[in-house]
């Protein structure tokens, strides 16, 4: 009666993790929401690779969260002062 596809479904709180962890980035800096967008969607790749050599159900969450985590801290804490102190004393790179 009811039809059901294989595929690759996400569940909402998955969704509610990553908003909140982009969310709590763009109340800093555009650098920091583009840096933990990318180590988000990197670490959904590293899932899906995963789940296709697994074969098996795996969470979506750790390995995207981990990278938006760690991703966030190093672009805020490295890469900002960097990037402001090197356009203030106008060095090109």
């Amino acid at each position: 009666m009811f039809e059901t596809t294989r595929g690759i479904r996400l569940g909402l709180g998955d969704f509610v993790f990553y908003s909140v962890l982009v969310g709590r980035a763009a109340m800093y800096d555009l650098m920091t929401v583009y840096a933990c967008y990318l180590a988000i969607i990197s670490g959904l790749g590293c899932t899906l690779i995963l789940l296709s050599v697994c074969r098996q159900a795996l969470p979506a969450l750790p390995i995207s969260i981990t990278l938006g985590v760690a991703f966030y801290f190093l672009t805020r804490l490295l890469m900002e002062p960097f990037v402001v102190g090197s356009s203030t004393s106008l060095v090109m790179f």
